[in-house]
């Protein structure tokens, strides 16, 4: 028996060959290109034209080849190896990787026993959907327009401050030692960039870093659109940095600094533990 795979795993695997599977196909592009074309030839009148063309082949087929081969291949393989294919599949809308009318979920959902390939995700599909909740996750997460310092970062900084510091007031010391009083400027300049690291690291980033999404089990709240409840939202997935979602009074498109397939995991425990809740009353 096959051992089964985490959700998040299977997304990263499918990221991950899609990612290889482009770069391999754009390397075979351009070295087949340099051989029809060499690199003298490649500015002449006479094939300009035909360059950009190769080019851009170079560029965009990869991508379609990878996404083909991801619907064939590895979307189908993951979904057999994770134990919650309601999850993946939920999952994968929100990163956009396949939709709701998807010709590979058709292929499933009108899969007879005669096509196993298809018919033993069709089961799995069949099979009820139980939440099983994360306690890893937090009841509530803010994600922020700029990354939050850690603690590492912090450490760093007051290193910095505090070679600052001490090198400003050495240069100071010598500088009066030695009676070059202009020279005091030299260790005033070190120690005013210690004073603005203080000020501006720990305290005046916090006007630059403020909650750009609090998700909960009641919603989503953002700085820009304000707060909509789980039940007012009927579409949402995340293009590229960008989560886009629809609800009751319009639309909204937020851009964020943060691991979408870690969002989408967000997405999905909160949207579940909003049902679980409504379900309860």
């Amino acid at each position: 028996m096959k051992k089964e795979i985490t959700v998040d795993k299977a997304i990263k695997i499918i990221y991950l060959i899609g990612y290889i599977v482009q770069v391999f196909l754009s390397l075979v592009f351009i070295i087949a290109f340099y051989y029809l074309f060499p690199f003298d030839s490649f500015f002449r009148g006479e094939t300009i034209v035909i360059s950009m063309l190769a080019t851009g082949i170079a560029i965009v087929l990869p991508v379609l080849l990878s996404i083909r081969l991801s619907k064939i291949w590895i979307i189908p393989w993951a979904f057999n190896r994770v134990n919650n294919v309601h999850e993946l599949k939920k999952r994968l809308i929100l990163l956009v990787v396949i939709t709701e009318k998807d010709t590979l979920l058709r292929k499933i959902e009108n899969s007879t026993e005669y096509e196993r390939k298809y018919w033993k995700l069709r089961l799995k599909f069949a099979q009820e959907h139980i939440f099983v909740d994360d306690k890893t996750i937090p009841e509530e997460t803010i994600i922020y327009n700029l990354k939050q310092i850690t603690k590492s970062k912090v450490f760093i900084v007051l290193v910095i401050i505090i070679l600052l510091f001490t090198g400003g007031i050495f240069l100071i010391a010598s500088a009066v030692d030695a009676k070059e009083y202009l020279g005091v400027l030299g260790g005033v300049f070190p120690i005013i960039v210690a004073i603005y690291f203080v000020f501006f690291v720990f305290w005046g980033h916090q006007k630059y870093i403020k909650p750009q999404l609090i998700l909960n089990s009641k919603g989503i709240i953002s700085n820009k659109a304000g707060f909509h409840k789980w039940e007012e939202i009927w579409f949402c997935i995340i293009s590229g940095d960008s989560l886009i979602y629809r609800h009751s009074k319009g639309g909204e498109n937020i851009k964020f600094a943060y691991n979408k397939i870690k969002l989408s995991k967000l997405l999905w425990v909160y949207g579940e533990r909003n049902k679980l809740q409504n379900d309860r009353r």
